[in-house]
């Protein structure tokens, strides 16, 4: 790059006035230097045929549209849209497949405004509540299954989510339109995306499935309306598109994190660009650092700025208190209306009951059960448990005051409790009420499943030995108590502790780990932890007395003394998300009907039944149009092969291109193709458990690309002529697929035997589901 004044007027990818967009050529490269294979030959007749076929471009590279034929074509499609969406969306008058979930866990807490936990971001949770309050819903309905009474507008609230599935019709028209496909084969990809049984269907009910969908399928459009605008740098169509681009990767990221590889996506585009830039030595140094700043402002901070005012406004709605906040910050906790928490006796004092809580999320309360440890000890279990049972109340017993002692011989197991408030540096035993019995930690034996900590059990009163030895006996450090609260002594809510074992220094910790589901129930694991640079604010060694209950002391509104602020509670929740979603994992000991592993999805080895399959019910099918799914696998699987040949015959200066067609066919194939690969390769690195349904987005990516790849290959070996019957042929055979499966997509309220011809594959749950026990 060259900061020189006569290289000013020089832009990367720059139109010089009254030039043709097919004829512009890249800023010269450093020596040895291609982004791209380069032809050998120019006058090559599969070439000029593929140029030929191209429409021109104008001013700024923008197509020159017959608007009078884009525009009929635009409605004509989606008008069928419209129809394919909204055709019987109303037939089936009961909850079906997710909607139960989806609409009661959010639509109706949203009304209520009720706190609740998902693993999703808010936007789509958001936008159902949004039906559901235009359908004048009295928030009421629980959802526990069944039929849908007469006061639940539900048809509205489909065709509300069924407009998200539709809009994706315009919008992969005008995204192919820009990634110079002619009309009627922008409209032939179009046409390929309304007629896919799986994505119309689940466009249909009351799922976050169709505005995931529709905020992809806009951040794609974008991208490609800026892509198209790259050789008019900083010009105002320019910043549109591009500020427009971010929008749509901050709308789709807080509609689910599958959001976040559209932003990959974008990215590496973006990566990529800049890249070229780099390599551009006649552009000035100003205006490639002004390029990073523009696309870092409008690609990161606003996806980003969107995504937390998602948050904001969440936080804002659920404004009342339910169990599910319990992992939220005390100071959270405490704002909400109804919280049984805020009024409590302010001093922890020798006789209360509490139940302590753990800092690390993913563990609750500390628990503990008759239940024993199979191996170590085999004495009574210690957990962490995360909901509310009487097997988390202690009772606390303050043995020494802080100060009057100074080692572990000082302080007898034996001495009767003292009263008074517990403080920093008390030693304190902990008596679980259920079992009659007590906190106990012995080096001896090592944790059941993280061997690098001590075994934590609990011990009965009526062992003399053990329940009087130091072992049972705890050291109260305080870490960062709200500043309200920092008076040296233990108060609930504020003032996290860590409890140091007495006799082995270690100190109690929430391991993250979980205990078998055969003898451990599958909670979490709490041990000891012997290190002596423990981190002082480790989360996982800090604990909050939740519940602090003691008759003889007055309750105070705890409230004024606790502080939050909106960037720890995202923060907590956002974590929180991602270990819920972690923990959703397959269980390998049984197959589930409903799931399916990434690799069977491309050529839909399993549809997924979405409702129960009785002969009186209306079934509805999961199953994609097989044209178009087995079609857009196999070119989105052959590409790699096809960049591989290129590159030989590249190596072996082979190649007939001219390197603008070859820019402009390999731009559009990487966005396409990219998209669908970063949608769909990811799943196979996750560990949680996967539906047929979460290949759509990448689907939606491998239909167009199949759509872009018809049209290219097919105007490379053949005439105009030929060209209208491929056309014509792509668009019947997809026409078919969708007709031939719509019983299944609209609902067959017959038994399935009389629906002859569905079973194309021996795995297909159409007449027999193979794994239903």
């Amino acid at each position: 790059m060259s900061g020189s004044p006569e290289s000013t007027s020089i832009f990367y990818d720059q139109v010089r006035p009254g030039s043709r967009f097919d004829d512009m050529h890249l800023p010269q490269r450093p020596a040895g230097f291609s982004a791209y294979p380069l032809a050998d030959k120019e006058g090559d007749s599969s070439a000029t045929a593929y140029a030929s076929a191209r429409r021109t471009s104008g001013r700024g590279g923008r197509a020159h549209w017959n608007w009078s034929s884009d525009r009929i074509l635009l409605i004509s499609l989606t008008l069928l849209a419209i129809f394919t969406k909204l055709y019987r969306i109303g037939r089936r008058d009961s909850v079906s497949w997710d909607e139960s979930h989806f609409y009661k866990n959010f639509s109706q807490k949203y009304l209520r405004h009720l706190f609740h936990h998902d693993v999703h971001p808010p936007l789509a949770k958001m936008l159902i509540a949004l039906s559901n309050y235009f359908a004048d819903s009295n928030g009421t309905y629980t959802f526990d299954g069944g039929d849908y009474p007469a006061y639940v507008n539900y048809t509205f609230m489909r065709v509300f989510n069924a407009a998200f599935g539709i809009a994706l019709t315009p919008m992969a028209f005008l995204t192919c339109r820009q990634l110079r496909l002619p009309s009627h084969f922008a409209a032939m990809a179009a046409l390929f995306v309304t007629l896919d049984n799986a994505i119309c269907v689940m466009s249909r009910f009351i799922l976050l499935d169709a505005p995931l969908l529709c905020f992809t399928a806009l951040s794609l459009t974008m991208l490609s309306y800026f892509y198209r605008q790259r050789a008019n740098p900083f010009s105002a169509e320019w910043f549109k598109y591009l500020i427009l681009t971010g929008v749509a990767l901050g709308l789709v990221s807080s509609s689910k994190w599958v959001g976040f590889f559209a932003i990959a996506l974008v990215g590496l585009y973006t990566i990529h660009e800049l890249y070229e830039m780099f390599c551009n030595v006649r552009l000035p140094v100003r205006d490639y650092a002004k390029h990073w700043v523009f696309r870092v402002m409008a690609l990161l901070v606003t996806p980003l700025a969107i995504y937390m005012s998602c948050f904001v406004v969440h936080f804002w709605m659920l404004s009342r208190y339910d169990n599910s906040a319990n992992f939220m910050p005390m100071g959270f906790q405490v704002r909400l209306r109804g919280n049984p928490l805020s009024h409590q006796p302010y001093d922890v004092q020798t006789g209360a009951q509490v139940r302590l809580y753990s800092q690390s999320s993913g563990t609750g309360y500390l628990h503990s059960h008759a239940h024993k440890y199979p191996a170590g000890s085999q004495r009574q279990q210690i957990t962490g448990y995360g909901f509310a049972d009487q097997n988390n109340f202690w009772n606390i017993e303050r043995k020494r005051v802080a100060g009057t002692f100074k080692d572990v011989d000082d302080v007898s197991p034996h001495d009767a409790p003292i009263d008074g408030p517990i403080g920093n540096g008390d030693v304190i035993a902990l008596h679980h009420n259920s079992t009659d019995s007590y906190l106990y930690a012995e080096e001896a034996f090592k944790a059941p499943i993280s061997s690098q900590y001590s075994e934590v059990s609990a011990v009965s009163s009526n062992d003399g030995t053990k329940a009087k030895s130091s072992s049972s006996l705890w050291v109260v450090d305080i870490v960062s108590p709200e500043k309200r609260m920092n008076d040296g002594r233990i108060h609930p809510l504020g003032t996290p502790i860590r409890l140091r074992n007495l006799a082995s220094n270690c100190i109690l910790v929430a391991t993250g780990e979980r205990l078998d589901k055969d003898w451990g129930w599958g909670q979490a694991e709490v041990a000891c932890d012997g290190d002596d640079d423990v981190s002082l604010k480790s989360s996982k060694h800090l604990w909050t007395i939740e519940r602090n209950s003691n008759k003889n002391l007055t309750a105070v509104d705890l409230g004024k003394y606790m502080s939050t602020s909106f960037f720890k509670n995202f923060g907590v929740l956002n974590r929180q998300m991602w270990l819920t979603n972690n923990a959703l994992i397959p269980d390998h000991d049984k197959h589930n009907v409903l799931e399916s592993d990434p690799w069977s999805w491309p050529f839909m080895v399993y549809p997924m039944r979405m409702v129960g399959w009785d002969d009186s019910s209306i079934k509805y099918l999961e199953i994609g149009n097989p044209f178009l799914w087995w079609g857009s696998a196999t070119v989105c699987l052959l590409f790699p092969l096809q960049l591989f040949y290129w590159l030989v015959c590249w190596q072996h200066k082979c190649m007939s291109w001219r390197s603008t067609e070859f820019r402009e066919y390999i731009d559009g194939a990487m966005i396409l193709w990219g998209g669908w690969a970063l949608h769909y390769l990811p799943f196979f690195a996750m560990g949680r458990v996967t539906y047929i349904h979460h290949y759509l987005p990448a689907l939606y990516f491998g239909i167009l690309f199949l759509a872009y790849q018809i049209y290219n290959v097919s105007s490379w070996y053949l005439s105009e002529r030929s060209l209208r019957r491929v056309l014509f042929t792509c668009a019947t055979t997809a026409l078919f697929g969708f007709w031939w499966f719509s019983p299944l997509t609209y609902g067959w309220n017959k038994p399935i035997a009389d629906l002859k011809g569905m079973q194309w594959a021996s795995s297909w749950p159409v007449y027999k589901d193979q794994f239903e026990l």
